[in-house]
């Protein structure tokens, strides 16, 4: 008996050690955990360009709103490096400086998220001070397909869980940068219930011999709209792009051929 009791305390022991350990790492990687709401460092180095988003009428319809960093040496803005998880209140500091102060009115600012931004349990709060900030203006959520391929089984999980959670708010949710690969349509379709919008890169759906199309774009198109998902078009720059485009009836386009990114139009 006596056995017995020492077995179970000295399970006891380890296991309440083990538990101290797992809150000490957590406690740790929170503190430490960069881009999530600690922006020292980021205000005066980066800065979000506006790249236009138009219509098939050649409207503007909304900015997406992209990163950039400035290099000091050449005195310019830059595509940033190394920058994992941008600040979540940058985000909302950047929101609440345009979204009622651009120039002309516009549907939607679009912003890029990543799938850990996204399930850390702070962007519940993110998305709280976003819909108190924007007013009329449309805000639409950005998820990368590579970064939902590197995310991992579990992640992708907890990134459907939020997506869940989040139907039926103010906020719209896209799929970007799409490709014409039979892995990113299987990967991807079990979110398509959940988003609003399929962002495809429209050079991927150009068939060469060194490029075998799985997914053609219209195929991504009727699946789509299956679940009411709008496809929409980035990186668009040749005609035979826009005449592919018109062609499908796919409205929301973005790209060279339509705007580089730039500051964004201010009232004066």
């Amino acid at each position: 008996m006596a056995d017995l009791r020492i077995f179970l305390w000295r399970i006891f022991v380890g296991f309440t050690l083990l538990c101290l350990a797992f809150c000490v790492e957590a406690c740790l990687r929170y503190r430490h955990k960069r881009g999530i709401d600690d922006e020292a460092g980021f205000s005066k180095r980066y800065e979000y360009f506006g790249q236009p988003v138009r219509d098939q009428k050649d409207q503007l319809y909304g900015y997406e709103l992209l990163l950039r960093e400035f290099n000091r040496q050449t005195r310019q803005w830059q595509l940033p490096h190394n920058v994992v998880d941008f600040p979540l209140s940058k985000m909302v500091t950047t929101i609440q400086h345009y979204a009622d102060k651009l120039a002309e009115p516009i549907h939607t600012l679009a912003l890029n998220m990543t799938v850990s931004q996204l399930i850390d349990f702070r962007s519940r709060y993110f998305f709280s001070w976003v819909q108190g900030l924007i007013g009329d203006t449309h805000l639409t959520v950005e998820i990368g397909a590579e970064d939902i391929v590197k995310a991992g089984f579990f992640r992708r999980r907890q990134l459907l869980r939020v997506l869940r959670a989040m139907q039926g708010s103010k906020i719209s949710f896209t799929l970007e940068n799409i490709d014409s690969s039979r892995k990113i349509y299987v990967l991807l379709r079990q979110f398509l219930p959940y988003v609003d919008y399929a962002k495809v890169n429209i050079r991927s759906f150009k068939k060469s011999p060194s490029h075998w199309i799985d997914i053609t774009l219209a195929q991504w198109q009727r699946y789509a709209q299956q679940f009411n998902v709008t496809v929409t078009a980035s990186r668009v720059e040749m005609p035979e792009q826009i005449h592919l485009l018109n062609r499908l009836h796919i409205g929301l386009r973005q790209g060279y051929a339509y705007g580089q990114p730039r500051q964004l139009p201010k009232k004066h």
